[in-house]
């Protein structure tokens, strides 16, 4: 499952490199549009869910999570509700992924890495996403989420130190 899929990007990875059932939710209901466009020949399934709303999954439905750069624009609140939520669809071995931006790297090697005609949205998130996501990223409030609830957790700086992997499991 992935929760804040908007368009829908993390699901048609998942159908075409992995051909996997998985489940998209989102409180955008364009996003969810665009999104079931993207993904008419897949199986993903979409969700509209309001902000605050309980998944309308049963308990250990997922053998994974995603959360892909939402987190660090929630209220803490929130990012508790939307973490235990998320906990309690994953199966006992399930995996909570994480991917959020650093706020960190420098402009040369994200336009020789990630930039290219074809991929403006890499610049235009690096952007938009810089300020929160130093914050989010210097927390660690994912980190301790994990210790507060007695979970493991790990931690990986992935592409080349734009963002940050954490993966929280039971």
């Amino acid at each position: 499952m992935d929760i804040g899929t908007g368009s829908g990007k993390m699901l048609e990875i998942l159908f075409n490199e992995k051909n996997v059932y998985s489940a998209g939710t989102d409180t955008n209901k364009d996003m969810l549009k665009e999104a079931e466009e993207k993904l008419r020949n897949t199986s993903a399934k979409l969700h509209l869910i309001p902000a605050g709303e309980k998944l309308p999954f049963e308990k250990g439905s997922f053998d994974y999570v995603t959360v892909c750069s939402v987190l660090f624009h929630l209220k803490e609140k929130e990012i508790d509700h939307l973490l235990m939520g998320s906990l309690q669809v994953l199966k006992d071995a399930g995996r909570l992924i994480v991917l959020t931006p650093t706020g960190k790297g420098n402009m040369i090697k994200l336009s020789k890495n990630f930039f290219s005609l074809k991929n403006k949205s890499i610049f235009i998130w690096y952007r938009a996403t810089k300020k929160r996501a130093l914050i989010w990223s210097m927390n660690q409030y994912l980190k301790q989420f994990a210790a507060n609830n007695k979970l493991k957790y790990k931690s990986q700086i992935v592409m080349h130190g734009f963002a940050q992997l954490e993966i929280i499991s039971k």
